[in-house]
């Protein structure tokens, strides 16, 4: 395919670029709505920045225009935020090429992935976690939630998404739907079923986590979000804010580093951590995380924290003095070192000099 196939418009084919995306994700992704739903956020946005009035034909856009959109709408975003967004648009290009033959249209060379930098510091020690379990200074309903998240090693949206039947506290597990639509049990600890326990009270049903006043956007809610007494189930958005209010005002071991850096999936690669720390072995961490390729679970999660290297070291010199010890102890006195070549003795040295020399 030559480089013009993304310059020149082709000859129309009569499908709308609107049409021709939704065509792709109902014949590709029907049976994902994970996937759809991500796939159609970005092919919408593009859409309705290349194709305002919805009339254009997809074979009369071009890949330049294409990376013009990419860039106006994602060019300043984060490398990950970025790739992703350009991948949505690549599949869609290389299914209108390739399936469906609309257009022979491509993104340009120079339309490249971006390097995704990999942080190290995500994880945060146990210690300093301890302080967001605090019952005296966090609310039930944040210490609740954030330890399920914890414990459960589960992302924010699907444990804000229970309902009161989701939860089966005898067994300490609930009832969750995965990105991709999958439906799993998660399970949590003593500590997170107790206080989800207090949370839910006598209630029956609706949301587990809800908001403490009605919010603005209530009319447009879906009904299934609606609890007692006019509450709402916690939205995303409002769960981030409101951990990034309460992580800022607490410390970290009273050092004077703070929270700033921390966001709600950080609790579950926290977790992961840890438990890869504890030795879980690989099939079991797969289980808990809902990751289906292993290398993307060693990659993101499995590295030791900062905290645990430290304690390791300090093991190690423990180990390594105790070592040095017993060497000594064992070593026979006439086998010890008394000093290098041509250096004086410790008691030689320890005579004045001219001590020897007749007056």
């Amino acid at each position: 395919m030559s480089a013009a196939a993304t310059v020149a418009p082709a000859e129309p084919c009569g499908v709308t670029l609107g049409a021709a995306w939704r065509e792709w994700l109902d014949e590709v992704f029907g049976d994902r709505p994970g996937t759809y739903g991500r796939y159609e956020l970005t092919l919408r946005r593009v859409t309705a920045h290349l194709d305002p009035e919805g009339t254009r034909d997809v074979a009369t856009v071009t890949g330049h225009e294409y990376f013009a959109a990419l860039k106006a709408l994602w060019g300043q975003r984060m490398p990950a935020t970025w790739n992703a967004n350009r991948a949505a648009v690549s599949s869609f290009l290389r299914w209108v090429r390739d399936f469906a033959e609309y257009a022979e249209v491509k993104l340009p060379p120079r339309c490249t992935s971006r390097t995704v930098v990999q942080d190290d510091t995500k994880a945060v020690d146990r210690e300093d976690l301890d302080d967001l379990w605090d019952e005296d200074a966090v609310p039930l309903r944040e210490r609740a939630l954030w330890r399920v998240m914890y414990e459960s090693s589960s992302r924010a949206k699907p444990v804000l998404k229970l309902n009161v039947p989701d939860v089966d506290l005898k067994r300490r597990r609930a009832r969750v739907r995965l990105k991709g639509g999958r439906v799993v049990w998660i399970h949590f600890g003593e500590l997170g079923a107790r206080w989800l326990g207090e949370l839910i009270g006598d209630r029956t049903k609706g949301p587990v986590f809800l908001t403490l006043r009605r919010p603005w956007n209530w009319a447009s809610r879906s009904l299934d979000d609606m609890g007692p007494e006019g509450c709402f189930r916690l939205s995303y958005n409002r769960a981030e804010e409101i951990f990034k209010e309460w992580t800022r005002a607490l410390g970290l071991s009273g050092d004077g580093v703070t929270f700033d850096f921390l966001t709600l999936h950080q609790l579950r690669h926290s977790r992961l951590t840890h438990l890869a720390e504890d030795g879980t072995d690989t099939p079991m961490l797969q289980q808990i995380s809902g990751h289906k390729d292993p290398r993307t679970l060693h990659r993101r999660y499995t590295r030791p924290s900062s905290a645990a290297v430290s304690r390791h070291m300090r093991l190690v010199d423990q180990r390594d003095a105790q070592r040095r010890r017993q060497t000594v102890r064992k070593r026979p006195v006439a086998a010890r070192p008394r000093g290098l070549p041509g250096a004086r003795s410790r008691a030689s040295r320890s005579r004045s000099p001219g001590a020897d020399r007749p007056g």
